[in-house]
């Protein structure tokens, strides 16, 4: 037996119950949507019931052994020659039907727009149908519902597949071969957000049976993903980039993260272990705070996702809270997942000059941000940056809404060498061969911004005369900087001043430079 849906099937549940005789479906997978009708209806007509279908191009048709074209036994009394494709007529014959049935009419609100008297057929069915046994169900993939109609009809959003449904479309599937089960419920939660039909798509180009690597096919069902989420929403997939490893210093933070990095697994699910609902990193810009977000997907085996504020605000998905719901929507539709929102301070549009103040235009998306914060899917892992930190609001920083604040200061001595370390090594120097302690000594408050700069630059200069980068190019390039931490004196002591005592330093105490 097919797996349904649970919370839709709930969904319809409660509209039967109701006694609401219209309803109206969105969704786009239309062989699921009948699929979940047909055994809804199997059960609420205690096995003697089925569904019947109409679309303008074929009129009625019912279950298996009824072709298109022809009249289903509930409506037989009604055979004229009246031509049923014409919506309105099926209106008409489903309200002098006198059997009980379900029906699924497919496209019919693409016309309400257009065409007053099918409105009014709708309100005349609602009223002859009421107190019967008898439920029309009209479904489109978008929301096209009149001012005059939102009263009488019951609205259902038809959910994206559960991972149940995936696993038993992947188990189904003739390419997936022996495939350890395990393996499918992998894949299966690496899928959610995407439709049974994409699904579809996806294994008959990835399956091969025994021949399938695992880590590979993740790969690629998450580049599927980053597709789904640009083509729909203000969502942007990033494939990993940083480790833990790559990060100079943090140690708190490195601590805080390895802990927890466990608890997004099945095992701790199905023990009801609480999920870290997510950080905000403040502090100085260039510090760390992006790297950090990317460190932790990684970390965490999650994708990483950027919600891009930028697209939310500019009416490209539709007005900014209507971009926004999505966006949060598809969040957890793809959850599990770490979304990282940067430089949240601009995002939602706070003055760093009144005090916390709000600029016009963003102040329902904030309000909708803070509630969704509250009662978001436990799956979906915040990472928040900000650099000016004393514009934002309390209410945005109190528990519940993240876990943990980390304040990321300007890098100490013993950072400042690892930090060397590590980009010496990423562009191709051996860091064996450089004086560190000198190169962290003679970088005193620069930012791991500023110290990966001066690496690339060594690089650059070495390149354009045909050799290996050196101590003396870095050196240099050092010489030739002027940190922020210089040209910016007030505003840092600003920000350190306002996060003692407010925020856990990212970083271990270290001895005194």
């Amino acid at each position: 037996m097919a797996v349904l849906n649970r919370k839709t099937v709930q969904k319809i549940s409660r509209g039967l119950r109701s006694r609401y005789p219209l309803f109206y479906v969105i969704g786009w997978e239309e062989e699921r949507i009948e699929r979940l009708l047909r055994s809804v209806a199997k059960s609420y007509y205690s096995g003697a019931g089925d569904l019947i279908v109409w679309s303008a191009n074929d009129g009625f048709h019912g279950g298996d052994d009824n072709q298109a074209g022809t009249l289903p036994a509930p409506l037989a009394d009604t055979s004229d020659d009246t031509d049923l494709r014409d919506p309105i007529a099926a209106l008409r014959a489903i309200a002098e039907s006198e059997r009980p049935a379900m029906y699924l009419m497919k496209d019919l609100p693409v016309w309400f727009d257009a065409n007053p008297a099918l409105v009014r057929a709708v309100r005349d069915l609602y009223y002859r149908l009421k107190n019967r046994s008898i439920h029309v169900f009209f479904s489109y993939p978008q929301l096209i519902l009149p001012e005059i109609l939102k009263k009488e009809l019951f609205l259902i959003e038809m959910d994206l597949p559960s991972e149940e449904e995936i696993v038993e479309t992947l188990a189904a599937a003739p390419n997936t071969g022996d495939t350890p089960r395990e393996h499918l419920y992998r894949y299966a939660a690496a899928m959610r957000g995407l439709s049974l039909n994409e699904v579809m798509h996806l294994q008959a180009r990835l399956f091969r049976g025994e021949g399938t690597d695992l880590n590979t096919t993740l790969a690629e069902i998450q580049e599927e993903k980053s597709q789904l989420l640009r083509k729909e929403s203000c969502l942007r997939f990033y494939p990993p980039q940083r480790s833990l490893d790559d990060i100079g210093g943090l140690d708190n933070l490195k601590e805080w993260v390895t802990k927890r990095a466990d608890l997004f697994s099945e095992k701790a699910y199905e023990a009801g272990i609480p999920l870290p609902r997510g950080v905000l990193f403040m502090g100085v810009s260039g510090c760390g705070k992006s790297m950090a977000a990317k460190a932790i997907a990684a970390a965490w085996q999650l994708p990483l996702v950027r919600m891009d504020m930028s697209l939310v605000l500019s009416g490209t998905f539709g007005t900014p809270e209507y971009a926004f719901e999505q966006a949060t929507r598809m969040a957890e539709d793809v959850s599990p997942i770490v979304l990282w929102v940067d430089e949240i301070e601009n995002a939602f549009g706070y003055d760093d000059h009144g005090g916390g103040a709000h600029s016009a235009g963003n102040v329902n998306i904030f309000s909708s941000f803070l509630t969704w914060l509250q009662e978001k899917d436990p799956r979906v892992f915040v990472a928040a940056t900000a650099n000016r930190i004393q514009a934002l609001p309390a209410e945005l920083m109190r528990k519940g809404r993240f876990d943990q604040l980390f304040f990321l200061d300007l890098p100490h001595k013993d950072e400042r060498r690892e930090i060397f370390r590590i980009h010496i090594q990423a562009n191709g120097g051996d860091p064996d061969a450089f004086n560190l302690g000198y190169l962290a000594a003679s970088t005193k408050e620069w930012s791991g911004a500023e110290i990966e700069q001066a690496v690339k630059s060594a690089r650059i200069d070495a390149y354009q005369e045909g050799r290996l980068f050196n101590e003396r190019d870095v050196v240099n390039n050092v010489v030739a900087i002027i940190p922020l931490s210089r040209t910016m004196v007030e505003q840092i002591k600003a920000i350190k001043d306002w996060c003692f005592k407010r925020a856990i330093p990212a970083s271990k105490p270290a001895a005194k430079e």
